[in-house]
């Protein structure tokens, strides 16, 4: 159940955004490539990413006071679209190297999301289990393997942010049936249009639909960033290149254009809701489609702030690194197993639990490469 802080919420909140900022300052070193989107700015775009999402569920799941962590609480939308958009962005940029027939992009793919998922969830339904006596019924743990989540519920489901998974999974799957080397944006708009139907009109009649269609256009844009940015050693991208150089050779103009998305981000943050805009809303019909709209506008004002600095940070790397296994195990240890909030100061414990899930999530990791690259070896020989 959620938990009630009984120190000074505003005192905390100071603290952890003084830690978080003295710990990103301290981790920064210059960039030593020179590519518009290289590996490096996805990776700290994905910790950017889990952390909002992380720091949301804090402030808004597990504490009963919604002032908590503000204001870093405040935009998990923006992380949920930064790992669709990654998503979308990286499955194109395979496919336009090396296109795999739909069974071997199966094969590759899916079971690199699969096999940490299910190891994480086998893992918590046990724990479950032994420790808090939570027994869940054979159908529900066999839908839940299959990562079929229709609800979100904070403390009845396994692990409510796992509606993700099935949302994510819905993209995973129809990617290679209507990708199109050719015409990468076609199949973005098809995927789009999916998406937005099911997010619209709920034919699967899943519980907490809110959540799916408010992501339902963001693996769709990674698509056409991929088409946009995509260049070969045979072919030269004039457009990425003149980016290049604008990142690279102008002294002012970037830093310019970065203080400038950081207006954008610190104005959004603070008027994400349909209720902020209200002629946008009666336009597009729908509040949804403006806090969509206001999410995407964000996301993109911290893509070209990551893809112009010319410094690299190794802590939003690292939380990068293991965001997939962070997602998959960060709830369920603080709504279930905290015992940091009881025993120390509330500010105390979030920074002891961002600690916490690095540790776990390497354990995690370590646990489920070895499986993975078993599984895909012995597919491989088939």
């Amino acid at each position: 159940m959620p938990i009630t802080i009984t120190d000074d919420i505003y005192q905390s909140n100071l603290i952890v955004i003084a830690v978080l900022i003295a710990v990103l300052l301290l981790t920064f070193k210059r960039a030593k490539h020179t590519d518009l989107f290289p590996i490096s700015v996805t990776q700290e775009l994905k910790g950017l990413g889990i952390l909002t999402v992380v720091f949301a569920h804090f402030a808004y799941m597990l504490v009963t006071n919604a002032d908590f962590l503000f204001p870093l609480s405040i935009i998990a939308g923006v992380g949920v679209d930064l790992f669709l958009f990654m998503s979308g962005y990286g499955l194109t940029v395979g496919m336009l190297k090396k296109p795999l027939p739909i069974f071997e992009f199966y094969k590759r793919r899916v079971i690199k999301i699969f096999i940490p998922f299910w190891v994480a969830l086998i893992l918590i339904f046990a724990a479950n289990a032994i420790f808090l006596d939570i027994h869940y019924t054979v159908p529900y743990m066999m839908q839940s393997l299959l990562g079929w989540f229709p609800t979100a519920e904070g403390f009845d489901d396994v692990n409510s942010p796992f509606w993700y998974i099935t949302w994510m999974m819905m993209f995973y799957v129809l990617f290679p049936l209507v990708f199109s080397t050719k015409r990468p944006w076609l199949s973005a708009i098809i995927l789009a249009v999916i998406a937005t139907l099911i997010g619209v009109y709920n034919p699967l009649n899943m519980g907490d639909n809110w959540l799916h269609r408010l992501h339902t256009v963001a693996f769709s844009l990674g698509i056409v960033f991929a088409w946009v940015l995509f260049e070969t050693k045979d072919k030269e991208n004039k457009f990425v290149a003149h980016l290049k150089e604008f990142r690279n050779k102008a002294k002012i103009m970037p830093y310019v254009v970065i203080a400038l998305m950081l207006g954008v981000v610190v104005y959004m943050s603070l008027h994400t809701t349909a209720n902020h805009w209200p002629t946008l809303t009666a336009i597009l019909g729908k509040g949804y489609f403006v806090d969509q709209l206001t999410s995407i506008i964000l996301m993109f004002a911290f893509i070209v702030i990551f893809s112009l600095k010319k410094f690299d940070n190794k802590f939003l790397s690292i939380y990068g690194l293991y965001s997939f296994e962070v997602y998959l195990i960060h709830w369920p240890l603080i709504g279930r197993y905290d015992i940091f909030f009881d025993y120390l100061p509330s500010w105390a414990a979030v920074i002891t639990w961002l600690v916490a899930f690095i540790v776990v999530s390497w354990l995690l990791q370590k646990i489920t490469t070895p499986i993975g690259a078993w599984i895909d070896s012995r597919l491989v020989k088939h």
